[in-house]
């Protein structure tokens, strides 16, 4: 079943029988249906479709952040440090912040990541030294906006990413970032989640089932 933004036609996400698919392609191993039973007095008190919209910021975050450090890294060292400090960045994130979800950092994250937020300091920016001169700069600044958003860099760093992940987290990423959210709104308010491991072994059972 599709779920839509009340102002909007575009759908936040379409659960199926495999998981829950977001428009931004992000997929959960759990559906809507295993989601109510374990944590519905949760979404009583806040909605699925918000929990969900934090898990993405939240697992979109790496790249965010990279950029970021990208972006002053290309003004202040020289453009090779820049370029590998944003992938660092991006590669730390990746294998810590799933442990560690916030609310706040997740509605910080969606603003950054928001295109005019990220592009018009980068056309600033990039333009001044390629004013200046500075032609490395702006070649890897370019690079590097360009290869995070549209995904070549991360999926240069999936197979040393995706071992790592898999001995650290118990569930695939995006259900791991979303079970936080999950306990974080059940903690506060003061709901418990007594099938929550129920919930964990079947989204664990359907991503083994998924990489056979």
């Amino acid at each position: 079943m599709a779920r839509r933004r009340p102002d909007r036609d575009t759908p936040i996400y379409l659960d199926t029988p495999t998981g829950i698919v977001t428009t931004a392609g992000t997929r959960f191993r759990t559906t809507e249906g295993l989601l109510h039973e374990f944590a519905g007095p949760v979404f009583a008190q806040e909605p699925l479709e918000r929990l969900i919209r934090h898990a993405e910021a939240w697992l979109r975050g790496g790249v965010a952040l990279a950029l970021c450090v990208l972006l002053l890294g290309v003004l202040w060292v020289p453009a090779w440090l820049a370029g590998l400090l944003a992938v660092l960045t991006y590669t730390v994130w990746e294998g810590v912040a799933p442990s560690a979800p916030s609310v706040a950092g997740a509605r910080l994250l969606r603003v950054v990541e928001h295109p005019l937020v990220q592009g018009v300091p980068y056309v600033i920016v990039l333009s001044l030294l390629g004013m200046a001169g500075r032609i490395d700069a702006v070649v890897v600044g370019l690079l590097g906006f360009v290869g995070f958003r549209l995904g070549a860099i991360q999926a240069l760093l999936r197979p040393l990413l995706d071992p790592l992940r898999a001995r650290l987290f118990p569930l695939p990423v995006p259900d791991q970032v979303l079970r936080a959210f999950i306990v974080r709104a059940a903690l506060r308010h003061g709901v418990a989640l007594t099938e929550l491991t129920q919930l964990e072994q079947s989204a664990r059972d359907a991503w083994r089932m998924g990489r056979k």
